[in-house]
C-alpha cells in the first residue's frame, strides 16, 4: 500500500511543473466574430428629395424607396396631410414648388443624391406640372445634383397620339404641361430619366410592367404600386439616363384590357 501511495506522489509531483507552467501562460487568442452585413441592409449614402409625396402615386413611390432601403425625404405644403409619411418616419420638409426659395431652403437639407418629381396639378391648374417642376429641375441643378427622375404622362410630347382624341381634348392643358416640364429636364443637362404612364390604377391585381423605350401605341393604364416599382428601379440604373419611356403593363393594355382586366 506504501508502495503506491509513493508511486500515486511521483506522479503528482512530476505532474506539477507542467500544470503550473500551463496555469501561467496567457490563453491563445480567440479569432473575432465574422459579421456579416448585407450592403442591401444599409442606407445608401446620400437620400433621396421626393416632390409630390402626398398623393396617392406619391406615397407609393416613397413606400417603394424605403423598401430599397433609401434615406427618402420629402418636401410637402404646409396644408398637405402628411399622416401616412409620419408614419413611415419620413423626414418632412414644408415648402412649395410654386416657391423657389422653399425649395433653395429644403435643398441645404441633405445630403442628397437624386430628385423624384411626381409632381400632378388637380381640378384644372396645372401650374405645378409645369413651373412647379421646372423649379424643381433648376433647384436641383443650383444644388450640384445630376440625377432627377420626371413621372409625366403619356399623352405628353411625341406621345400624344397614343391618348384617345377624347383624352387628348378634356386633358389638353395637362399634357401640355407636362410636355413643358419633358422639354426643360431634356435641356437641363441633369442625367434625367421621364416615365410616361397612361391611366393610374388602384388595383391589386398583377399585372406584366416594363419600361417601353418605344413610344406606345395605346394609352392603357398600370397600378400606382407596379408604377412605383419601376420608378424606384430606376433611381441607380445608369442605362436609363436621359432616357424617355412609357411604362406599360401588358395586360392593360388599350380600353377594352382596362375594362376586362
Amino acid at each position: 500500500m506504501a508502495a503506491v501511495l509513493r508511486l500515486l506522489m511521483l506522479v503528482l509531483f512530476t505532474a506539477a511543473p507542467a500544470l503550473s507552467q500551463d496555469s501561467t501562460e496567457p490563453p491563445p487568442p480567440k479569432a473575432s466574430p465574422v459579421i456579416r452585413v448585407s450592403e442591401e441592409s444599409l442606407p445608401r449614402a446620400g437620400g433621396i428629395l421626393v416632390f409630390g409625396a402626398t398623393g396617392k402615386l406619391g406615397l407609393e413611390v416613397v413606400k417603394e424607396l424605403v423598401a430599397h432601403h433609401e434615406t427618402v425625404s420629402v418636401l410637402t405644403r404646409a396644408s398637405s396631410d402628411t399622416a401616412a409619411l409620419k408614419d413611415m418616419k419620413i423626414n418632412i420638409l414644408t415648402g412649395d414648388a410654386l416657391d423657389p426659395e422653399s425649395l433653395k431652403k429644403a435643398f441645404t437639407e441633405g445630403p442628397f443624391r437624386a430628385v423624384v418629381s411626381v409632381l400632378g396639378g388637380h381640378g384644372g391648374d396645372y401650374r405645378v406640372d409645369s413651373e412647379g417642376n421646372k423649379n424643381v429641375i433648376d433647384a436641383t441643378k443650383n444644388a450640384g445634383l445630376a440625377r432627377l427622375i420626371l413621372v409625366s404622362s403619356i399623352g405628353a410630347s411625341d406621345s400624344a397620339d397614343a391618348s384617345p382624341w377624347y383624352v387628348r381634348y378634356f386633358l389638353k392643358d395637362y399634357f401640355a404641361a407636362k410636355t413643358v416640364a419633358e422639354n426643360y429636364l431634356k435641356a437641363s443637362g441633369l442625367d434625367y430619366t421621364i416615365i410616361r404612364p397612361g391611366m393610374l390604377l388602384n388595383s391589386t391585381k398583377a399585372g406584366e410592367v416594363s419600361l417601353a423605350a418605344a413610344a406606345p401605341t395605346s394609352m392603357g393604364g398600370i397600378t400606382r404600386a407596379e408604377l412605383a416599382k419601376l420608378v424606384a428601379g430606376t433611381v441607380e440604373d445608369k442605362s436609363t439616363f436621359k432616357q424617355t419611356y412609357a411604362a406599360v403593363d401588358a395586360k392593360r393594355a388599350g380600353l377594352w384590357a382596362l375594362l376586362t382586366y
